[in-house]
């Protein structure tokens, strides 16, 4: 199944959510938005914390990198520093071991 591509939009930052709350606080359709994306930001900060569960032993018994764990950690990165920037966070200093690149295949 092939997911919607969304059009660019400027995200909800984290002050600008609260304002919203605030503002529309007894709309219950705008509270249950506001919580939804709530919601969803903190299952993709516990779905990172298992992932980084699952690579760790990965790499622990060496078993070389999987495309699709690789194509997460990008994603799990991705959200990572977007709602770091909507939050005003610096961003995190860069990685001291980046991952070493896939070997070449030899035919």
């Amino acid at each position: 199944m092939k997911t919607r591509q969304l059009p660019r939009f400027e995200p909800v930052g984290v002050d600008e959510g609260r304002v919203l709350w605030k503002k529309y606080r007894g709309n219950v359709d705008v509270e249950r938005m506001l919580l939804e994306l709530a919601q969803a930001r903190q299952t993709i900060e516990e779905i990172g914390r298992y992932f980084d569960s699952v690579r760790r032993v990965w790499e622990e018994e060496n078993l070389g990198q999987l495309v699709a764990m690789e194509k997460i950690r990008l994603l799990l990165s991705e959200q990572h520093l977007r709602y770091r920037a909507l939050a005003g966070l610096k961003p995190p200093p860069p990685d001291k071991d980046p991952d070493e690149p896939e070997p070449a295949l030899v035919d």
